[in-house]
């Protein structure tokens, strides 16, 4: 007999057009009623043109292998995933020739997805006359950073089969279940997580910040900043040789950063949030399928005057060390299986009370809660499109309203990538642009050897 509580759920087998929505989905779901914009992205350069049908083809046998892109999220008690009815109708992907590659890059990142008539996952192809770009939008309700680069390998690896000799592929679906849930508690050790009384962190402090009242929720610019080919190694070497890791380096640059440019008191704990990937947690640190699986924690440590950045390394490393100790994220792990025995209607009605608040608080605010989200390498090795080569990938994070501020990390091709958004008009493009140079200059001349 199984030790988990029981769970509201639908009748499904995997022939059916609906599925399960557990309670990473839905939290992330309600984000649509105000509080972010929270689609992933990512743009990815190839070193030559590739064939539009078969990417085409390749990204809808990819809503095939993967069930959930090719769903809408229903609002029901419980909430569950539903088939689109108009499937093989839908435009999963586009192409746009251009002669300025930037500006149309651009413009698909600025292009939101809709929550209620597109699907999960849209792709585009950016077309000059050199080369092709790859453009990919994954509804966060569905997959989170992990997901997305799952997605990224699925897709190359459909597309290089369909341009092989044969010129097949034959989908497999995955099965979304409750399995990794418990897998992931049964190695937390947690027996009866509906009587854990663990609670995700919540900051304590905020930073101030020039956030301005108003902003355009309908228009979220990116700022992007990445470091030079061959700082990667550097950065790995200088953290190797301090019991360090490439995430620690990250931190502690964005403290720094956010030290210079938010001024705090000095000796007082400032906090930042960090994402984890619940997947480690997992036998193989593997899901089943594309999906959300990600918590978080919280760090904590002073400005301090006239600190190195070895120094301020130093105390992060330190902090992190005692998170891993203790399972860092766990509490998401078990305040999902309490979210999703309460009803999704009440759960849904708090959440559209909270993010009028948080429109409210966003036009007066005055304080920031950032968060670092690193999602590390995209891939270890390069990724193919049959012959061709992707040179270049970064991944682009959801745009979070005021005052919150999310920071995504990612690495490919030896070249490791800074983005952020903001709703135009909430802040000067010119200071977050600022913010990222700083943490790019505090890594740069923070690790030379």
């Amino acid at each position: 007999m199984s030790k988990f509580p029981k769970i509201k759920k639908l009748d499904y087998d995997a022939g059916s057009d609906i599925m399960p929505a557990y309670a990473h989905d839905f939290c992330n779901y309600v984000a649509r009623y105000g509080m972010g914009n929270f689609q992933i992205q990512v743009i990815m350069k190839l070193d030559g043109r590739i064939d539009f049908d078969k990417l085409s083809r390749a990204v809808r046998l990819s809503v095939d292998v993967e069930p959930v892109l090719g769903c809408r999220f229903v609002e029901d008690d419980p909430p569950y995933w539903k088939r689109l009815e108009d499937i093989d109708k839908t435009e999963f992907c586009s192409m746009e020739e251009t002669t300025n590659v930037e500006e149309a890059v651009q413009r698909f990142l600025e292009n939101r997805l809709d929550m209620d008539h597109d699907p999960m996952v849209k792709v585009k192809l950016i077309r000059s006359q050199e080369y092709d770009t790859i453009g990919i939008k994954l509804n966060h309700t569905c997959s989170d950073g992990a997901g997305t680069k799952e997605y990224i390998h699925l897709l190359a690896h459909i597309y290089s089969c369909i341009d092989s000799e044969n010129g097949e592929y034959v989908p497999k679906p995955s099965v979304r279940s409750r399995e990794d849930h418990e897998r992931a508690l049964n190695t937390l050790g947690i027996e009866n997580p509906e009587l854990d009384n663990s609670v995700v962190e919540s900051p304590r402090t905020v930073w101030p910040f020039p956030w301005k009242s108003g902003g355009c929720k309908n228009v979220t610019p990116f700022v992007i900043c990445r470091l030079p080919a061959g700082h990667l190694d550097i950065l790995s070497r200088y953290a190797k040789e301090r019991c360090a890791t490439i995430n620690d380096l990250i931190l502690a640059a964005i403290y720094r950063a956010m030290f210079k440019s938010s001024r705090p008191q000095y000796g007082i704990p400032m906090d930042i949030g960090l994402t984890v990937d619940l997947r480690r947690y997992l036998p193989d640190n593997k899901a089943q399928a594309i999906r959300n699986f990600s918590g978080g924690i919280i760090l904590r440590i002073p400005r301090i005057h006239g600190e190195s950045f070895e120094g301020t390394l130093s105390r992060v490393v330190s902090v992190m060390n005692r998170k891993k100790k203790a399972n860092p994220g766990y509490q998401s792990a078990s305040g999902a299986e309490r979210t999703e025995i309460l009803s999704f209607h009440q759960f849904l009605a708090f959440s559209r009370l909270a993010s009028k608040a948080s429109e409210i608080l966003s036009q007066i605010s005055i304080f920031c809660s950032p968060g670092l989200s690193n999602v590390g390498l995209i891939s270890k090795s390069l990724i193919k499109f049959g012959e061709h080569v992707v040179s270049d990938a970064y991944i682009i994070p959801p745009v979070i309203r005021a005052p919150g501020l999310l920071i995504v990390a990612s690495s490919y091709n030896g070249i490791l990538t800074l983005a952020t958004g903001y709703y135009k008009g909430s802040i000067t493009r010119k200071f977050l642009e600022k913010l990222l140079n700083k943490m790019k200059s505090e890594l740069m001349e923070g690790c030379k050897q």
